[in-house]
């Protein structure tokens, strides 16, 4: 199958060797348009639940990989607040938690408190912040966040406009994107199924 790819992050270079080792053709012209999910165009792989899940690990993976690089502390005993507890938020709490780190949820949601708490984090509402954390990592797509919360890491995962106040994001390290700059070869590697999936739909109706 011709496939055109529009995208030019990291992922797309291991995209595009996957889908012509596996026997397909990359054309300018071809109708099978694969763009970047932001572009929302194209073959929906973007909406592939399987995608969106491994793709929400692949950053919250990239993510503790940039506090480790970033911060001059162990993760283990950590005080970090994760801000949203959707897909991307709930699997970083995990992964902290882990490796030891003390986690706390914000979320707007009393269910999300709720079952944050139920995985035995601490969570509370963006109106009830400490003033101080040793690292903040944002995953919600408004601005939450005011200041740097005692000189913390402060990491930005979201889309536009980002989690932090306007004029306040100074400090803050942003990172969307993240699977294609962190492992760029895996999220390749889901994408690529996601698109076969996608296709099988597409060729089926």
């Amino acid at each position: 199958m011709d496939f055109t790819l529009t995208g030019t992050d990291p992922r797309f270079l291991p995209l595009k060797r996957r889908l012509e080792a596996d026997g397909h053709r990359l054309s300018p012209d071809s109708g099978h348009i694969i763009a970047p999910p932001a572009e929302r165009r194209g073959i929906p792989y973007y909406k592939d639940e399987v995608f969106i899940i491994e793709n929400a690990a692949l950053t919250a993976e990239g993510a503790v990989a940039l506090l480790m690089r970033r911060s001059d502390r162990a993760v283990m005993g950590m005080r970090v607040l994760v801000a949203g507890y959707g897909r991307i938020g709930s699997l970083l709490a995990g992964m902290l938690s882990s490796l030891g780190a003390d986690v706390t949820v914000c979320a707007r949601s009393p269910a999300a408190r709720a079952t944050a708490r139920a995985f035995g984090y601490r969570a509370v509402d963006f109106g009830r912040l400490d003033a101080t954390y040793d690292a903040v990592i944002n995953t919600v797509p408004a601005r939450v966040l005011a200041g740097d919360y005692g000189g913390a890491v402060c990491i930005d995962l979201a889309s536009a406009p980002g989690g932090w106040a306007v004029g306040e994001d100074g400090a803050v390290i942003r990172a969307p994107g993240l699977p294609g700059l962190y492992a760029p070869r895996a999220a390749a590697d889901t994408m690529a199924e996601a698109i076969y999936r996608a296709m099988e739909v597409i060729t089926d109706e």
